[in-house]
């Protein structure tokens, strides 16, 4: 009843890649660790097509592309259906994990942490890899997890959210701001 801005997911797909691949629940992240390495395993065969070796030949220079016959349109619009469907399968990942929709907020608290993760991780402007996506999330979430505790122990403040975010934000220019394959 009325217009409210999340909706549980309980008792309808919450928690369900835990419930998948765990009958007990203690381990209920193996389903989303274990459907996170398919998705990677997809995604690197999808490269490995002629719809997939079309969509890098764009990216990386466009003239070559049109060169050897690529429709640069169609690889374009190709990329962004394909970006879309995983940002949504995401987002729904997102949603089983908390258990609750967030109708108008969601993919701006998705798409910063995901980008800046990927970022942070060693891709650049130019490329990325699925190992800049692992490593960068591990890094992203220890800072994102560990800063409140530590500023909250050094300064006895409330600050340490404050402090979580300007930390995160300088990663993500510093991330932006490096040449090519410079650290």
């Amino acid at each position: 009843e009325g217009l409210r801005t999340t909706i549980s997911v309980e008792g309808y797909w919450n928690k369900i890649l835990g419930k998948i691949f765990s009958s007990s629940g203690n381990f209920s992240y193996i389903g989303e660790i274990v459907f996170f390495l398919l998705l990677a395993f997809l995604i690197k065969e999808y490269f490995k097509s002629r719809n997939g070796l079309a969509m890098k030949a764009v990216g990386a220079n466009e003239k070559f592309a049109r060169s050897i016959g690529v429709d640069i349109n169609k690889a374009r619009i190709n990329s962004v259906i394909m970006s879309t469907m995983i940002a949504g399968i995401g987002i729904i990942v997102y949603q089983q994990s908390f258990g609750f929709i967030q109708l108008y907020l969601a993919p701006f608290y998705m798409a910063f942490p995901a980008i800046a993760a990927i970022l942070i991780g060693g891709a650049s402007v130019r490329k990325a890899s699925i190992f800049n996506v692992i490593v960068g999330t591990v890094l992203f979430q220890g800072v994102i997890t560990m800063t409140p505790i530590v500023i909250s122990g050094l300064i006895k403040t409330d600050m340490s959210e404050t402090i979580r975010v300007i930390i995160s934000n300088g990663m993500i220019i510093y991330a932006l701001t490096r040449k090519g394959g410079e650290r």
